[in-house]
């Protein structure tokens, strides 16, 4: 009998420290998306309860931007003006006139590019972005071309040669992440996961210190990596994005020209997605509404951080996270003023695209779509790919 009640307290106790485990893994899951949103501005069409809105914006003579929201539910009608140059400082208004208006071309090339998809014309191209949902982004896409019979194309790992994007009847995709997050979230999954899951070797691994520091411009280790890739970005850890979009070539510091160059770059895209707003109404409404799938962007999640490996092996291999994280920032000016800039040109897209008749009575120009299946130029076939070069889930000794 005492065995028995032994062997059922045992049990209830066992019982109860899995609860207690999936209820950690519950509250570290969600701060890490808390932490996530904290490092970026909610787009101005999300600030409101009623996902159903419907954006009307118009710009005035002072360049004010001015959103008309009207409230289904409701049926009231209240007009806001957001992005006054009053309520913002005084060295943010260059930059805020800068990044707001600054391709009033786009919304006619978009309406092209989606008319030809209409009418199944086309290919689409992912300038996948790691750890950024390139490749949510990538099975999100690949259904898109199923559906509408156009080709699909990707770059993953290698310096954009911009041509591409000027590519007739080619619809262009992106996505960008903060950097910081990104960056650890490379650190978790290339590095940690594959040497304590997959190669089942976790000696080997490295403390997110360690590997950061390994992995930084001017290391040794980096210094190799980057001699055996000239051109290849798949494990740049810093200033990656104004690395991959300005032509860098694996020597020299990052500077403000090649930020403006990337600036410009990023802007030839069609599409340009933040990923921390994917799980919010308005982005995902967006691509739901104009790209017909059969699965929404909000609920593909193909690769997908261990956040119990995380829970577990925090306090072993990040004990030093905070420090590491501010020289992250340090090291990485340029991609997060590249960021910014891209949650600026995102949130004016998305008030572009919100008043644009999906089914509009725009003339098809057959001229401007090639027919499927679309074949890129020779030249930039071999920019097409996953480059993953040797000794990525470095540093080794």
């Amino acid at each position: 009998m005492k065995t028995q009640k032994l062997a059922l307290v045992k049990s209830i106790i066992f019982s109860l420290l899995i609860c207690l485990s999936i209820f950690l893994i519950f509250m570290i899951t969600i701060s890490d998306i808390q932490q996530e949103e904290s490092n970026v501005i909610i787009p101005i069409h999300h600030r409101t309860e009623d996902i159903s809105e419907i954006l009307d914006v118009v710009e005035n003579e002072t360049n004010i931007v001015k959103i008309n929201i009207n409230l289904n539910s409701t049926n009231s009608k209240q007009s806001v003006a957001t992005n006054s140059m009053d309520d913002i400082a005084n060295e943010k208004k260059d930059q805020l006139k800068q990044n707001m208006f600054i391709d009033l071309s786009w919304k006619v090339k978009i309406e092209d590019k989606i008319s030809c998809l209409n009418n199944n014309r086309g290919g689409v191209y992912l300038f996948h972005m790691r750890k950024a949902a390139g490749t949510s982004l990538r099975t999100y896409l690949k259904l898109l071309t199923m559906n509408h019979q156009m080709s699909f194309h990707e770059t993953e790992g290698k310096i954009i040669n911009s041509n591409i994007l000027k590519s007739p009847g080619i619809m262009s995709f992106t996505s960008l992440r903060h950097p910081v997050a990104r960056i650890k979230s490379l650190y978790w999954y290339e590095h940690v996961e594959w040497y304590y899951i997959i190669a089942q070797n976790p000696s080997v691994a490295k403390s997110y210190k360690v590997w950061v520091d390994a992995w930084l411009d001017g290391s040794e280790w980096k210094n190799a990596f980057t001699a055996a890739n000239p051109g290849n970005t798949y494990m740049e850890i810093e200033n990656y994005y104004v690395k991959s979009l300005s032509g860098w070539k694996g020597v020299g510091n990052i500077g403000e020209e090649d930020l403006e160059r990337a600036k410009e770059v990023l802007q030839m895209f069609d599409m340009v997605l933040i990923t921390e707003w994917l799980l919010e109404g308005g982005q995902a409404r967006m691509m739901d509404t104009y790209f017909k799938t059969s699965r929404s962007i909000q609920h593909i999640k193909d690769v997908k951080g261990n956040s119990f490996m995380k829970f577990k092996y925090h306090s072993f291999l990040a004990r030093d996270e905070e420090e590491v994280d501010d020289l992250l920032r340090a090291r990485n000016k340029y991609d997060i003023l590249l960021y910014d800039y891209a949650q600026d040109l995102v949130r004016y897209r998305l008030s572009e695209m919100f008043h644009f008749d999906r089914n509009s009575s725009r003339v098809f120009d057959e001229n401007s779509c090639p027919i499927v299946p679309i074949k890129l130029e020779p030249m930039y076939q071999k920019e097409m790919g996953v480059f993953r070069p040797p000794k990525h889930k470095g540093p080794l000794e």
